[in-house]
């Protein structure tokens, strides 16, 4: 049976990359049977703006030397003024191939906007997200998804996840919640602060999401109950 792990955050925190991206890695170094679902929840609502420019391009430069592969200065000719056409096209893929599928867009959304820039706000964007998501599931259905998108009212599973998340702890984003209820912020990321206006680190763990997710595995197993006795 697939588990499901909840990943509440925003599209464009470099923080959530981060931590999805080593969540993927250590799923498949256990070879576990989970999903990582998105959940929405837009900083551009939580905070009545968007993340701006600078601050987003500082915490890129702190973060790039811990995972080199993910991030590259912004260089896109355009850049995104709502990350809502993002979360939609999550949702659209949700509609059309379930949850597994939209944690491949999510992913590949974030991967376009950090890695690539590009602009995830207009179609041409998604579209490139998308030739980026068939990478992780060569089976997804790019035109059905982009159909969704266009015909379906997928703002409303935007709003519902954002409703839904006023009755959950998050501490900012990303929020990691596990089944039982447990959650933990930013794994491994999280000793950090401002100061002169550069983002500085103190330390990391790379290795927590490993063992999050190893401990849950462990967790799941002993709660599952065992055969009938005869």
């Amino acid at each position: 049976m697939t588990r499901r792990v909840d990943i509440w955050s925003d599209i464009h925190c470099p923080w959530a990359l981060i931590a999805v991206h080593r969540l993927r890695r250590a799923r498949a170094r256990l070879g576990a049977e989970v999903v990582f679902v998105p959940r929405a929840w837009p900083l551009e609502w939580v905070n009545h703006r968007g993340t701006p420019r600078d601050i987003l391009s500082v915490e890129v430069a702190a973060l790039a030397s811990h995972e080199p592969e993910l991030f590259n200065l912004y260089s896109g000719e355009s850049w995104p003024s709502t990350f809502l056409p993002a979360f939609e096209l999550v949702a659209a893929a949700a509609r059309t191939g379930g949850a597994e599928l939209a944690e491949h867009v999510d992913y590949a959304l974030r991967i376009a906007f950090f890695r690539d820039s590009v602009d995830v706000s207009i179609e041409a964007g998604l579209r490139r997200s998308l030739d980026i998501a068939l990478e992780y599931r060569p089976d997804c259905d790019v035109e059905g998804v982009m159909s969704a998108w266009r015909t379906q009212n997928v703002r409303a599973d935007v709003v519902r996840d954002f409703t839904e998340s006023q009755g959950v702890r998050i501490q900012g984003s990303p929020q990691v919640v596990w089944p039982d209820g447990t959650s933990v912020h930013n794994p491994g990321m999280t000793d950090h602060h401002w100061r002169g206006g550069l983002l500085r680190i103190t330390s990391t763990d790379p290795m927590e999401p490993d063992r999050l997710l190893a401990e849950f595995l462990g967790r799941d197993t002993a709660d599952r109950p065992g055969p009938p006795r005869p």
